[in-house]
């Protein structure tokens, strides 16, 4: 009996040592989230999914597709919207973790919104920029392709994060999917963008700066915050 006793002492410690945080649990909660969003933007309408997809397979009037069976502004729009926040931000966290210790809780949170700023960022840059040159309007199209473009991604994250929070050790292959999903879709539609931008007279010295400074820089900004937090 007190052989068992040792053993049983030894396997299970006396007490627990109680964590003063811990982020995980949040990722499950953003994860649910996120499957309602994608179920409101199914019940808004019935063929979100099938249009998303059309309209990131498109090469020829893509921006005039998006406006007529994707409106930006509409309520499946907006859930695909925040499917993209809530599952790229997982990605980011658990690709995070993956390298790094956990950290406290505002280096989790900071990390889980950088797809967020990255996505408001290069917004941001396209607006201010067709503001400033009176070019508004050429813009629309890059802006309508990077938005589709990430609800098209969150689709994918979604179930990724799923996949990837259920996996036992093969978190490094689902991280290196992650970037070869977000890397092959920003080949596309930056290929897309140029093509709509160049036929409208858009030079190649505006299009070697807008992709220099709206899509290396906030990688490279997001590579130093990731190497320093």
């Amino acid at each position: 009996m007190e052989f068992y006793l040792s053993i049983s002492s030894d396997i299970i410690p006396n007490e627990l040592i109680p964590r003063s945080h811990s982020t995980g649990w949040l990722m499950g909660y953003a994860l649910f989230a996120s499957f309602i969003a994608l179920s409101v933007a199914r019940f808004a309408r019935e063929e979100v999914f099938q249009g998303l997809i059309l309209a990131n397979m498109k090469f020829k009037g893509v921006v005039s597709f998006v406006k007529e069976t994707m409106p930006l502004g509409k309520p499946s729009s907006l859930m695909l919207m925040l499917n993209y926040v809530l599952a790229s931000g997982v990605i980011c966290y658990f690709f995070y973790i993956q390298h790094f210790d956990e950290g406290d809780l505002g280096t989790g949170v900071a990390v889980f919104l950088l797809p967020l700023a990255l996505l408001f960022w290069n917004i941001l840059c396209f607006v201010l920029t067709g503001w400033i040159s009176g070019a508004a309007h050429i813009l629309t199209g890059p802006i309508a392709l990077k938005v589709i473009g990430a609800q098209f991604l969150g689709l994918f994250y979604f179930v990724l994060a799923i996949m990837w929070l259920f996996s036992a050790g093969e978190a490094s292959l689902f991280g290196q999917l992650a970037l070869l999903l977000f890397f092959v879709e920003s080949f596309f539609r930056i290929v897309k963008s140029a093509n709509l931008v160049l036929k409208q007279g858009v030079s190649w010295y505006y299009l070697i700066l807008y992709f220099c400074t709206l899509e290396i820089l906030p990688l490279l900004m997001i590579y130093i915050v990731l190497t320093t937090v």
